[in-house]
This record gives C-alpha cells, structure tokens and sequence, in this order.
C-alpha cells in the first residue's frame, strides 16, 4: 500500500513539472508570435528562422493555438519576400487549423490577409477570401476589429478602379483605426487615402495626408513604412509632372526597400525609375534600371509559382470537402458502433486476445507501408527538387537572357526605323545583327523546350523536327524536303532530354550544312529503327565533297562530341558530285 501511494506522488510531482515547463514553453512560443509587425517585415529571414523553429516547438508540445499562430506568421514573411508558393502553403495550413479549433478571430485575420496577399496573383480569389473574412468577422467579432480587413479590401476595390467604394472602406478602417488611436495602422489609411486622391486629380488633400502619414512614421521609426512613403512621394510628384523630384523620391525609396528585403517595392521602384529615366532621355540609367525591375519581378513572380499557388488552393477546397464527408461517415460509424457494443460485450472475454493478436500484427504491417511511403516520398521530393532547378534555369534563360536579346532586336529595329541610314553596308550590318540575334532567341527556345522535359517522346521530336523542316522551306523555295519516320518506332518510345536535344541539334547542322554548302535541289531526313539501334539520316544529293581530303568544320565535329556524349556515332559519306549522307547511329 505504502509502495503504491509513494508511486502516484512521483507521479503526480512529474506529471506537475510537466505541466510547469509546457507553460513556459508556451509563453515563449506566444512572444516569438507576437513580435511587432514592423520587425518582423524589417528581419524577415532572422523572423523566418526563429518561426520555423516556433512551429517545430510548438508541434512537439501539442500547442494548436501556437502551431497555428506560427504557420500564418510564415505565411505572411514568405509574402513579403516574394516566396509566394511558401505563402500560400504555410497560410492554408494555419487555416486548416483555426478552422478545426474554430478559432474564428484568428480565421478571420487569416483569411482577411491571404486575400490582401493575393492580389497580384488571383483577384477573384482574393476578392472571395476577404468576403469570407468579413462575412465570418461580423457574426463573431465587434466591427471595430474589422479595420484591418476594411483597409485591405479598399486596395482590391482600388486595384478594381472602383475609387468610391475603396474610398469608403479605406475611411471606414481609418475611423476605427483612430477611435482605438493605432499609431502603427493609422498611416497605413493615410496614404490609401492619399494615392485614391491622387487618382482623382486631388494633389493637395493628397500631400496633406502623404505628410501627415510620414510625420507618423519618422516619429515611430518605422523603417519599412518610410520606404513606402518614399515611394508613395515619388508617385505624387510624377503625377503632377515634376520628374526630377519623382526621381529623387523613387531613388531614395529604392534605397530604403533594398536595405529591408522589400523585394515588392524594390522592383516597383525600378519599373517606375525605368520609366522616368526614359521620358528624360537617360536611356543607360532607363536599361539599367528596367533589367534590375526584371531580376526583382522574376524573383518574385513566376508562371510555375501562380501555378504551385492555384494548385495549393485547389488542394485546399478539396481536402475540406472530403473531411466534411469523412465526418458524416464517421458520425454514422458511430451509432453503428454502439449497436455492435451491445452484442460484443457477450464474447469480449473470448476474442480480447486474438484482438490484441491481430492488432498488433496489422500496427506491424503499418509501420513497414509507412516506411515505405516515406521512403517514395522522399524520392519523389529529390526528384521534384531536381525540375525545380531545372525550372528555375529555364525561366532565367527565358526572362533574363530572351528579355534581354529581345531589347537588342527592338534596340536595332529602331535604329533602322528612326534614323535615316545611307550606308547599306550599315544597314545589311543591322539586318544580320538582328537575324543572328532571332536565331539565337529560337535556338534558346529549344534548349528550354529540352530542359524543361525528364524525357522526349518521339512524337514530341517529330513535331520539332517537322516545324524545323517547314521553316527551312519558307527560307529556300528551290529545294525539296522529305521527312520520313519509321512507322514500327512507337509512338510511346522516348528518349533521355538530352539525347532528344543532340539528335534535334544534329539534324539543325546537317540541314543547316546542306542548305550553305550543298546546292542540293532535294534534302531528306529519315528516322529508323535497325534491330536494338534508333538511327537517323541526314541526306542531299548536292556537289558532296571528299571527307578525306577536306578538313570538318567546327559544325561536323560538334555533332560527333553530341553524339559522343550520349553513347552513339555520326557516320559521314560523301563523294564529289554524289551528294552527302550524315548517319546517326546510337542505343535506344
């Protein structure tokens, strides 16, 4: 007896320390959460750094609330550093929470903000979130703390040009804003305000409100803020045409969103620099400043990151209809279950041991398909990793480089357009310049088409192959092209990215050779199939040359190394006045 009671007291004392240390554990999870809005946006990765770790701690301790509170706040730092995919999935995580512990003042705020946040990206969308937020915020919230979500659905109704009704939300935030005296929000309003009354050819109430918010934030040294009312200066003296302090300003609010990580506002200072820099006939500093608005728009926007975000979304709407069927079914398993109790009761004492048997067997075979499934995952995440990159690569060869060779092109087209040029040694100079620069663009279109694919069917080649041949038909009418593929080649057969784009490019130089050096009158491009071989060839019947005596080209040696790379071979045949046969020899 002594024994026993002596055990529930070391209980009770573990089971009480426990409970202490969670507490604790509690209030540093809640002060990390509750960090002051402008130091948080001012140390986004220091903040991201220390939530992560917050989300983890609070997971380990079983703390909804704060597990919650964490994924929403790395929702909303991952927005302000432009990760929007990483912003979409944290804020509908927080979401999902607050919504099975209805938590409706933090739904409210969740749901208010993911609309704000997704603006840019999806307006309908946006638009359906902040009415979720409002509708659910007036049933369960006073109106007052609403002002956030009313300040928030004044810029969709802006972005709309619906400028009444912004106007009447943004007011209807700033009167609430005021009566609770919010120094930190009330700027906010303020410059709203301003910049609809800018749009309404209103320039002095304007600079009125654009003062007083910025008097607020230097007084508060609310860093970030300042960088957007630099910026919001910058955009009042463009609009009343004093380009020269616009610049100042936008220069000035660069500096600032940079020094803070505000990639948002620093690529909309470039954009606008770019433009003022333009109509002032400083075109260095204009190409200056319109690549730098690229790099920043690029790092933050992208079609695979609208896409990722519209799938979350997706996934999101899906999930919660399942588990509202998952609940019904559940219910009604219930009173089935309490039916089945009844009769289970009369042979509990017999089966209670094949039950624990049997239990534990399944729980074995559990764990070895959970294994297993964290080991597919985990593949699945390494291979997922790998596109991502490849991805990203391709989107800088598209945006950076397409964007800047398409400049180039339109750089040249206005020379030849805008000037009167005599020389036509010039202008032929122009013209090569800019044909050169467009094959250079498709031939960047190519690598991306490869780099974006795992494998290339054959059908996807023969398309490539097909569009290649009818342009050089469009540039050569006296000459005949035949392709032929082989009809026993399948079309589910597919080959590794990198041979598809080696035998497409040695296809190019075989034409391309053909077409220069040939004068052939008729060029054929045949695809086969000889036993375990793939084999493709190239053939004219042009003035041919003696591969003996004339040295190759750099272009006959590329395609060798291409092949090479891959594990095939390039035969080539060739007499003199008996055309040439580039052969194309490798494993499937």
């Amino acid at each position: 007896m002594i024994l026993r009671f002596r055990m529930l007291l070391f209980l009770w004392c573990l089971m009480a320390q426990f409970s202490y240390a969670n507490k604790d554990l509690r209030k540093e999870i809640d002060s990390i959460n509750n960090l002051p809005f402008d130091y948080k946006i001012a140390n986004t990765a220091k903040v991201i750094r220390l939530t992560l770790q917050n989300a983890e701690q609070a997971a380990r301790i079983k703390y909804i609330k704060g597990l919650g509170e964490s994924y929403a706040n790395l929702g909303l730092l991952y927005y302000y550093q432009g990760k929007y995919d990483q912003n979409t999935f944290y804020t509908l995580k927080a979401i999902r929470i607050f919504e099975q512990q209805k938590d409706f003042p933090s739904l409210v705020k969740t749901y208010g903000e993911y609309g704000y946040q997704l603006k840019r990206r999806n307006m309908a969308l946006a638009s359906a979130y902040m009415n979720k937020a409002i509708k659910l915020g007036k049933i369960h919230l006073k109106e007052a703390e609403l002002n956030a979500i009313y300040d928030n659905y004044g810029v969709l109704k802006e972005m709309q040009t619906d400028l009444d009704s912004a106007l009447y939300f943004y007011e209807k935030a700033l009167h609430f804003k005021r009566l609770s005296k919010d120094e930190i929000a009330i700027p906010y309003s303020l410059n709203k305000i301003a910049m609809v009354k800018i749009m309404q050819k209103k320039f002095p109430e304007a600079k009125a409100l654009l003062d007083k918010a910025y008097a607020m934030r230097v007084k508060r040294g609310d860093k970030v803020g300042i960088a957007e009312n630099l910026n919001f200066y910058g955009h009042f003296f463009k609009s009343i045409g004093d380009t020269k302090k616009a610049i100042d300003y936008f220069n000035n609010a660069l500096a600032a969103s940079k020094a803070h990580d505000y990639k948002n506002l620093t690529q909309e200072n470039y954009q606008v620099l770019s433009e003022l820099y333009e109509s002032n006939k400083n075109f260095e500093k204009a190409l200056e400043s319109f690549k730098n608005h690229i790099r920043y728009k690029d790092s933050i926007q992208s079609f695979e990151i609208r896409s990722r975000q519209a799938e979350l979304d997706i996934e999101y709407e899906t999930e919660k209809k399942e588990k509202e069927i998952l609940v019904q079914k559940a219910t009604l398993a219930e009173k089935n279950l309490w039916l089945l109790a009844v009769g289970a009761l009369l042979v509990i004492s017999i089966l209670l041991g094949y039950l624990f048997y049997n239990r534990q067997k399944m729980r074995n075979k559990q764990i070895i398909r959970e294994n297993e499934l964290k080991e597919a995952l985990q593949r699945i995440e390494i291979q997922n990793k790998l596109q991502e990159q490849r991805l990203a690569i391709s989107r800088d060869l598209h945006d950076n480089i397409g964007a800047q060779l398409t400049f180039i092109i339109s750089s040249l087209d206005n020379l030849k357009y805008g000037f009167s040029i005599e020389d036509e040694k010039l202008k032929n100079k122009l013209s090569g310049i800019c044909s050169f620069t467009r094959g250079t663009i498709t031939e960047l279109r190519d690598t991306i088409w490869a780099m974006n694919k795992d494998e290339i069917s054959i059908s996807d080649l023969r398309t490539r192959i097909v569009n290649f041949i009818e342009s050089a038909k469009s540039a050569s009418h006296n000459i005949h092209f035949d392709f032929y593929l082989d009809s026993h080649i399948p079309d589910t057969l597919t080959l590794s990215s990198l041979k598809g784009i080696n035998v497409y490019r040695v296809i190019q130089e075989s034409v391309n050779n053909s077409l220069k050096h040939a004068q052939a009158s008729v060029i054929t491009v045949k695809i086969q199939q000889e036993e375990d071989k793939f084999v493709v060839l190239i053939s004219d019947n042009g003035k041919g040359f003696n591969p003996a005596s004339d040295s190759l080209g750099n272009g006959m040696h590329n395609m060798k190394k291409r092949l090479s790379e891959v594990g095939g071979q390039v035969v080539i045949q060739s007499e003199i006045g008996s055309g040439t046969t580039v052969k194309v020899v490798f494993e499937k």
